[in-house]
């Protein structure tokens, strides 16, 4: 099977090319179309196995908790050396959500002496755990 590959500290992530090409092409209209265009275009180019590591393709690693949460792939934790199916890991919400729309929390005003409020940022993301409960990849997906 051509495979592509997504490579971290904590874990190593393995896609077929068809999904990626699949699910990269359903993106193209994001504002990352310069980097999936480069993606698609090593994918092609490359016939048996792609590999991006964390340090050359941030990117990527938005791609795969992408699949993951769709159901795509298998992961093999670093750190318990076991390899999991997209189903056997957990995907959580980390900081105020997987999205700025999901957030729950509400933003407390803060008053200072003059009476401005205080501006607070927030963040959300995901964080993608094995069943042993080490962490896979965890991405900040949003900020204000």
């Amino acid at each position: 099977m051509k495979t592509v590959i997504f490579n971290n500290n904590d874990a190593l992530f393995k896609f077929s090319q068809k999904e990626v090409r699949d699910h990269l092409r359903g993106n193209l209209a994001e504002s990352a179309f310069d980097e999936i265009s480069q993606m698609l275009e090593l994918i092609s180019n490359n016939r048996d196995e792609t590999i991006f590591n964390l340090d050359d393709n941030h990117y990527f690693g938005y791609v795969a908790l992408e699949l993951m949460g769709s159901g795509k792939g298998i992961v093999v934790c670093k750190n318990c050396d076991e390899t999991y199916d997209a189903g056997q890991v957990k995907m959580s919400a980390i900081g105020y959500g997987k999205s700025p729309f999901d957030s729950k929390q509400k933003q407390k005003g803060g008053f200072s002496l003059v009476g401005k409020r205080k501006n607070r940022s927030m963040f959300g993301g995901q964080i993608l755990k094995c069943s042993e409960g080490h962490t896979l990849i965890s991405m900040e997906t949003w900020r204000t």
